[in-house]
């Protein structure tokens, strides 16, 4: 994967500070999402986070494992923005039934929620920087992303999805057409500079967000045979 550039969140970083650990996870979350594992060295690891190189080692045994800890740091983060969302629709279900109004309800909190707190947020373009390399080219790390945040998400948006189409939640369709619909939302943050450059568009403002919040609710609802607003 080529290097992403991330000068454009210059002004809304905040500068390195605190403890040496804490400085070199910045440091790290910073490089690897920029350059990837490989694109980083110790050095620039150190030069970045301006600690002695050997701290690398002595906090976290090599810049392997700052990796990890970096990708756990990310999951550990996102857990009170993600989790609180993946809850409600959870809990929400179990009220809902077959109710497909309901259902209709859930499905609409759900796309604004996770729209909110995917694109409300800068620091979570970076994080989508680094996991974005690793749905491209995935390193041992990948499966602490996946049992921390997408496994947990996914299965609560695949029994969703079989609420709403009446299928098992274990039927490989039910579990593809539930990956569709979380792709439907996190394309707004993965891809987002294709749909700038379209409507030459500088940001999320309101209106904006208002505007893909609407259309997205109506392409899921759709997707799952769900009533739109207002039938």
């Amino acid at each position: 994967m080529s290097q992403i550039d991330l000068t454009e969140f210059a002004p809304t970083l905040p500068r390195i500070e605190g403890d040496t650990r804490e400085r070199l996870l910045e440091a790290g979350l910073r490089l690897f999402a920029a350059h990837g594992y490989d694109g980083v060295s110790t050095r620039q690891l150190a030069r970045t986070a301006k600690v002695n190189i050997a701290a690398i080692g002595y906090h976290f045994g090599g810049k392997k494992e700052l990796y990890h800890a970096v990708v756990r740091q990310q999951v550990t983060e996102t857990s009170p923005i993600v989790g609180p969302i993946a809850a409600k629709v959870a809990a929400g279900m179990e009220i809902a039934g077959k109710n497909r109004q309901a259902l209709a309800g859930i499905v609409t909190s759900f796309v604004a929620g996770l729209l909110g707190a995917l694109t409300g947020d800068e620091r979570m373009q970076i994080r989508a920087a680094l996991i974005m390399r690793e749905y491209a080219h995935p390193t041992d790390a990948f499966q602490i992303i996946f049992d921390g945040r997408i496994g947990p998400l996914h299965k609560t948006v695949t029994a969703l999805v079989a609420a709403a189409l009446d299928r098992p939640t274990d039927d490989a369709r039910t579990i593809v057409r539930a990956h569709a619909v979380i792709g439907q939302i996190l394309i707004f943050m993965l891809a987002r500079v294709v749909l700038f450059a379209r409507l030459d568009w500088k940001s999320y403002g309101s209106d904006e967000l208002q505007m893909v919040r609407d259309e997205v609710t109506q392409s899921v609802l759709m997707s799952l045979n769900l009533p739109l607003a207002g039938e």
